[in-house]
C-alpha cells in the first residue's frame, strides 16, 4: 500500500537553486555573445534610408497613438451627450454629432487651441478619414438591412406621390437658393450644376432610421399617420440617393462620361435585382438551415459588400451607395439580417462612426460663418430646408385627404435629416463642391432640423401617443395584446384572462439562476395545479441604426438563452412546463401584465444584486414587488441559490400576510419533496399574537404532519435569526428582511439559499372564493 507523500522542503530548495543558475547561465552567454558583436562593423546606411535613434519617434507611431486617443475620447464624448441628450427625449445622434462638432476647431479648438492641435493635429486627418469611410460604408449597409421593401410596393401612389413631393419641393427651393449663396460662398472652379445639384440634395434628404426611431418610440408607428410617415421616409430614402448618386455620378465625369457612368450605373443595378438578390435569398435559407452565423457566411457577406462598394466606387457614384444596395436586398425579415445587424451594430455605433463624427468635427469650422451676412445666409437655409421639407409634404398630404393636424405632424417627422445629412455633406465637401464656409452652415442646419423634430411633435400631440383623429391601423392589427400602462398595472388591470392557474410562474433573466429556480418551481407545483409556466422578456434593441419595427411587429422572435437552458432543465427532470419569450420595454411592468393574464398564485425572481451596497431588491425586482399588491399575487425572491437537496427548510413567520405566505411556500416545496420543516416563530409585543403564530403551526401540521418542528425567535435580530436557522435553505418575509436586514449568517461558512417572500393582500384560487390570512391555507 502506498500513498503520495508531500514534496520534501529540500526538494523544493534544490528546485528554486538549479532555475537560478540556468537564468544566470544565459545571461553570462549573452554578455559574451555581446562582447563580441560589439566589435563588428556593418555597411553604412544607403541614401535616404531612415536612421536608427533619430532622437523622435517613427511618424506611425506617433500617427497611431493620436488616432487612438482621438477616438477615446470621442468615443466617451459621444456617450455621454448621446445619453444626455436621450434624457430629454432627443435622437442620440445628435449628440454625437454635436460632440463631434466639440472636439474640433469650432469649440476645443477655438478656447484651448493647444489641447486641439495635441489632440487632433493634420496628420491624424487621413487616418480618421479611413476609418470614418469604413464606418459609414458598414453603416449605410446596415441602413439597407432595416428598410422594409413592403412599404415601397403596397402603400401605393398617394404615399409615393407624398414622398416624392417632400424632395422636389425642397429641391427645387435649394437649387433656387443657389442662385443667391453661388456668387457669395462658392468659387469660379466650380460649376453652378453641380453646385445647385449638391445644394438642392442636401435640401431633400430625410433620415429613415432617425424617423423610424421617433415612431417606435412614441407607438405611433401604426397608426395611419405613422404607416404614411414610414413609407414616405422608405421611399424618400430610395429616391433620394439614387438622386445623390446621379449628381456625383455628373460631378465626376464630363457629358460623354456621365453618359458611361448612367450606363454602367444600370448594369451594376440589374446585376443587385436580377443575380445578386436571389443569391442573397438563398443564402438566408442556408442561415436558416444552420441556426447561426457562421464565419463562413460572414466571409460570404463581407466579400459581397466590399465587391459591391468596390464596384459603385469604380463607376463613380461612391462606394456607400454599393453597400447601401447590397443591404437592400437581403431579405429584411430574414434571421440572417437581424444576426449581421446584432453583430454589427454595436462596433460601429460605439467604435466607427464616432470617428466619422470626429472628422465631420475637424472639418466644421462655425468660426468661419461671421458677420451678421453670413449668420443670415445660414438662417436662410435652415428656414429654406424646413419649410421645403415641412411645406412640400404637409401640403401634398392635405391634398391626397389627410386632416391639417395628420399633414402637419408628417412634415415634420419628414423634416428629420441625422446622419444621412452628414453622408451628404462630406461627400459635397470631399468633392469640393461645398466650400468649409457652406459646410459648416449646412452642418448646422442638420442639427437644428434633427433636434426641433421631437419637441415640435410633442407640442402638437403630447404624451406618448397621437390622438389623431384618423387612427385606424392601416398595416394588419398586432395578434398580440399590447401590455398595459403603469397606471393600468397599478389598477390592478388583468385584460384578455385566460384560465385562472393556481401554480407558479417564473420569470428567468439570468442562466445562472435558472436551474434552482425551476427546482422550486417544481417543488411547489401540486398534482392538481397547472404547470409552471416560465416567461423570459428581452429588451427591445435601445436604437442606433435599428427602427425597432421588426421587434415592435414581432416579425422576428426574441430569443434567450434563460429559455433554452429552462426548456433544457424541465426536459431533464422530467417536468411539464409553459413557456413564453416575449420582447419588452420595461422587464417589471411586463412580468405583471403576464401575471395579470395568467393568474398564477406564485410569481418567482431571482435577485438583483446591485454593483454597490446589499440591498437584494434593486431594479426590475423592487418595481414588481412596489406593484404585485395589485395583483393578489405572492413574490418569491432567490437570493444566492444553490442547486442543493436541503431535506430541511427552514421558515421565520410572524403574524403578518408575509409570514403566512412564507409559511405555505415552505410546506409546499417539502410536503412533495419529502423535507422537514423548521419554523422559526417571531412574536410581535403582545400575547396574542404568539398565540396566533402557534395556531398557524398546528394547521401546518395538520398538512405536513409530524414533519413541520417551531421554535421561538429568543432575541429579535438578524444575527440570532442566523443562528437558529442553520440550514441551507430558509424562507422569510419581506417585511423582516426590511426591518432585520441581511445577511442572515449562520456563523459559518456554509452558502445558503434565501428566499424572500412578499404576500398577497387578497389571495384568488381556482375555484375558490377570495380568502386570505390562515384561512388560505386551510383551504388548501
Amino acid at each position: 500500500m502506498s500513498s503520495q507523500l508531500p514534496e520534501p522542503k529540500a526538494n523544493r530548495s534544490a528546485v528554486v537553486l538549479v532555475y537560478t543558475l540556468m537564468l544566470g547561465t544565459t545571461a553570462v552567454i549573452y554578455l559574451v555573445i555581446r562582447s563580441v558583436g560589439d566589435h563588428l562593423t556593418a555597411p553604412a546606411p544607403l541614401s535616404g534610408q531612415a536612421v536608427f535613434n533619430n532622437g523622435r519617434a517613427p511618424d506611425h507611431v506617433d500617427g497611431i497613438f493620436h488616432v487612438l486617443l482621438a477616438l477615446m475620447t470621442v468615443i466617451v464624448l459621444a456617450r455621454m451627450v448621446a445619453t444626455i441628450f436621450r434624457r430629454f427625449h432627443q435622437p442620440p445622434v445628435v449628440g454625437e454629432i454635436l460632440a463631434g462638432i466639440m472636439l474640433g476647431p469650432s469649440l476645443l479648438g477655438r478656447f484651448w487651441p493647444a489641447g486641439y492641435a495635441y489632440l487632433l493635429p493634420p496628420t491624424v486627418a487621413p487616418f480618421l478619414n479611413i476609418i470614418a469611410q469604413v464606418g459609414v460604408i458598414l453603416y449605410m449597409f446596415l441602413v439597407g438591412l432595416e428598410l422594409d421593401p413592403s412599404l415601397l410596393r403596397k402603400r401605393g401612389h398617394v404615399t409615393v406621390a407624398i414622398s416624392h413631393t417632400s424632395i422636389i419641393v425642397p429641391f427645387i427651393l435649394g437649387a433656387a437658393l443657389a442662385l443667391f449663396i453661388y456668387p457669395v460662398l462658392s468659387s469660379s472652379d466650380v460649376p453652378f450644376t453641380s453646385f445647385s445639384l449638391f445644394l438642392g440634395v442636401s435640401m431633400s434628404v430625410t433620415a429613415f432610421p432617425v424617423l423610424a426611431r421617433i415612431l417606435t418610440d412614441r407607438r405611433i408607428h401604426k397608426t395611419r399617420m405613422g404607416v404614411i410617415a414610414l413609407t414616405c421616409a422608405a421611399v424618400d430614402d430610395v429616391t433620394a440617393w439614387c438622386l445623390l448618386a446621379l449628381v456625383v455620378g455628373i460631378v465626376q465625369a464630363r457629358t460623354h462620361g456621365a453618359m458611361i457612368t448612367m450606363a454602367l450605373a444600370a448594369g451594376y443595378i440589374a446585376t443587385m435585382i436580377w443575380i445578386m438578390r436571389p443569391a442573397m435569398v438563398r443564402l438566408s435559407r442556408a442561415y436558416g438551415n444552420r441556426g447561426r452565423l457562421t464565419q463562413g457566411v460572414m466571409t460570404i457577406v463581407f466579400v459581397a459588400l466590399l465587391l459591391s462598394a468596390l464596384t459603385t466606387d469604380l463607376i463613380g457614384i461612391h462606394a456607400i451607395f454599393g453597400a447601401f444596395a447590397l443591404g437592400a436586398i437581403i431579405p429584411h425579415d430574414s434571421g440572417l439580417a437581424r444576426d449581421l445587424t446584432d453583430r454589427l451594430e454595436d462596433v460601429l455605433i460605439v467604435l466607427l462612426l464616432p470617428a466619422f463624427f470626429a472628422f465631420t468635427g475637424m472639418r466644421t469650422q462655425i468660426g468661419l460663418v461671421s458677420g451678421a451676412g453670413q449668420w443670415i445666409i445660414c438662417g436662410l437655409i435652415i428656414a429654406v430646408a424646413s419649410v421645403g421639407k415641412f411645406g412640400g409634404t404637409c401640403v401634398a398630404a392635405r391634398a391626397t385627404g389627410l386632416g391639417w393636424r395628420d399633414s402637419s405632424a408628417l412634415g415634420v417627422l419628414m423634416n428629420t435629416r441625422g446622419l444621412m445629412e452628414l453622408i451628404v455633406l462630406n461627400i459635397g465637401f470631399e468633392l469640393h463642391v461645398i466650400s468649409p464656409e457652406l459646410f459648416a452652415m449646412l452642418v448646422l442646419m442638420a442639427l437644428v432640423t434633427t433636434f426641433a423634430t421631437t419637441p415640435i411633435l410633442h407640442l402638437m400631440a403630447p404624451g406618448e401617443r397621437l390622438d389623431l383623429a384618423a387612427e385606424e391601423p392601416v398595416l394588419e392589427p398586432e395578434k398580440r395584446r399590447e401590455r398595459p400602462s403603469s397606471a393600468e398595472i397599478d389598477r390592478g388591470a388583468a385584460p384578455d384572462e385566460e384560465a385562472e392557474n393556481s401554480g407558479v410562474m417564473v420569470a428567468v433573466s439570468n442562466p445562472s439562476s435558472v436551474a434552482p429556480l425551476l427546482n422550486l418551481a417544481f417543488s411547489m407545483t401540486r398534482p392538481n395545479d397547472l404547470s409552471p409556466h416560465i416567461a423570459a422578456l428581452v429588451l427591445r434593441p435601445p436604437g442606433g441604426i435599428r427602427s425597432g419595427l421588426r421587434e415592435l411587429e414581432d416579425r422576428v422572435a426574441p430569443r434567450s438563452a434563460a429559455m433554452t437552458l429552462a426548456l433544457e432543465h424541465a426536459q431533464a427532470v422530467g417536468e411539464n412546463v409553459t413557456h413564453e419569450v416575449v420582447w419588452s420595454d420595461g422587464a417589471a411592468d411586463d412580468i405583471l401584465t403576464i401575471a395579470a393574464r395568467r393568474k398564477p398564485e406564485w410569481v418567482l425572481l431571482g435577485s438583483h444584486r446591485p454593483t454597490f451596497g446589499a440591498d437584494f431588491s434593486g431594479g426590475v425586482v423592487r418595481q414588481v414587488l412596489d406593484k404585485a399588491d395589485a395583483l393578489s399575487v405572492r413574490i418569491g425572491i432567490v437570493i444566492d441559490s444553490r442547486e442543493t437537496e436541503p431535506g430541511n427548510v427552514y421558515v421565520v413567520i410572524d403574524d403578518t400576510i408575509h409570514g403566512h405566505a412564507a409559511l405555505d411556500l415552505a410546506i409546499r416545496a417539502a410536503k412533495r419533496k419529502f423535507w422537514n420543516v423548521h419554523a422559526l416563530l417571531v412574536p410581535g409585543r403582545t400575547r396574542t399574537s404568539e398565540g396566533s403564530l402557534m395556531d398557524i403551526v398546528r394547521e401546518g401540521s395538520r398538512r405536513l404532519g409530524h414533519r413541520i418542528h417551531a421554535d421561538v425567535l429568543t432575541n429579535r435580530d438578524a444575527g440570532q435569526i442566523g443562528i437558529q436557522t442553520p440550514g441551507t435553505f430558509v424562507i422569510v418575509g419581506s417585511n423582516l428582511i426590511s426591518e432585520l436586514g441581511l445577511p442572515l449568517e449562520t456563523g459559518g461558512k456554509t452558502a445558503r439559499s434565501i428566499i424572500v417572500v412578499q404576500g398577497a393582500r387578497r389571495h384568488v384560487s381556482r375555484g375558490r372564493k377570495e380568502v386570505s390570512g390562515s384561512q388560505a391555507m386551510q383551504s388548501q
